[in-house]
C-alpha cells in the first residue's frame, strides 16, 4: 500500500515528504522515474524549503504527472482535474496546503511531518486508482 511505502522512506530510509511521496508512487505504480528524476523532488521537501505549498503534495502532483502525461501537460486533459482533485482533497484533509501551516499543526516531535505524508499518500492512492 502507497502509505506503508511512504512512510517507510519518510521514517526509516530519511527521504523529506516530496522525496518520500514520489519514491512510494514510483514504486507502486511503475512510473518509470529514474534515480535523477527521483532527485530532483528534493527541494520540494519543507514546502520548496521556504515553507510553501506542501512537499508531500508536489510529490503527489509529480506522480500524477507521471503517470497521466503521454507527451506534454498541454495535451493531457486529464491532468488538470487530477491536480486540483490533489489540491483540493489535502486541503480539505490538513486545512491548508502550505508547509508553514500544515507543519504548525501537524508536527510530532518522533514523528516530525508522518502524518501529512501518510495523509498525502492516502489522498494521492485514491486520485492514481
Amino acid at each position: 500500500m502507497l502509505k506503508e511505502r511512504a512512510r517507510e522512506y519518510y521514517q526509516e530510509k530519511g527521504y523529506n515528504c516530496a522525496e518520500s511521496i514520489i519514491r512510494a508512487a514510483n514504486d507502486e505504480y511503475g512510473l518509470g522515474i529514474n534515480e535523477e528524476g527521483l532527485r530532483a523532488f528534493g527541494g520540494f521537501g519543507g514546502g520548496m524549503q521556504c515553507g510553501s505549498i506542501c512537499g508531500a503534495v508536489c510529490g503527489g502532483i509529480g506522480a500524477i504527472s507521471a503517470k497521466e502525461i503521454e507527451t506534454n501537460a498541454h495535451h493531457t486533459e486529464s491532468l488538470g482535474p487530477k491536480c486540483r482533485a490533489m489540491m483540493d482533497e489535502f486541503k480539505e484533509k490538513f486545512g491548508s496546503a502550505f508547509c508553514a501551516k500544515v507543519r504548525k499543526e501537524n508536527f510530532e516531535k518522533d514523528g516530525h511531518c508522518r502524518r501529512v505524508v501518510e495523509g498525502a499518500a492516502d489522498v494521492l492512492e485514491s486520485i492514481m486508482e
